[in-house]
């Protein structure tokens, strides 16, 4: 079993998508095989040796290990392409650009925490679960970092 992952990257003079095929770990292989059978695939062509290397016995990789990374392949969890990004559910709604786009400057109510109930205003998004928000308290404004788990946003 050879693990891949996709990646995508726009050409900007031929104005198209190219996607690359690129091994998670070049020049190894996942074989399930005896101990009789490392001579035959030592012998093969490319083949350098067979982990840990001569004169050490070869390791085995836990078959669970072996079957997430494939159920994690056929997931597309490695990829980097507009397909595996749908595939997620990571929408442009998702992307911290987007968030920063849509929450600047917008009136949030707190929905937990110490904070609940109060009225805030978006000063900074950090990170998709970061922000800083303004509230005003005893009529002074405070700035609060809280998770964006703790907003909601209000009706325009």
């Amino acid at each position: 079993y050879l693990p891949e992952y996709q990646i995508e990257r726009f050409n900007r003079r031929k104005r198209v998508t190219i996607i690359n095929t690129l091994c998670h770990f070049p020049r190894y292989l996942f074989v399930f095989a005896e101990a009789s059978q490392f001579a035959t695939i030592r012998s093969c062509d490319g083949v350098a040796d067979v982990l840990p290397g001569f004169p050490m016995a070869p390791v085995p990789v836990p078959t669970k290990d072996v079957l997430e990374l494939r159920a994690a392949q056929a997931d597309m969890a490695f990829d980097d392409t507009d397909q595996a990004r749908r595939h997620r559910g990571e929408t442009v709604k998702n992307t911290l650009q987007a968030m920063r786009k849509r929450l600047r400057d917008k009136r949030v109510r707190v929905t937990d925490g110490p904070f609940r109930g109060f009225s805030a205003k978006v000063e900074a998004v950090h990170s998709l679960d970061r922000l800083r928000v303004a509230i005003d308290l005893l009529g002074r404004e405070t700035a609060v970092e809280l998770e964006s788990g703790q907003i909601e946003e209000l009706a325009a």
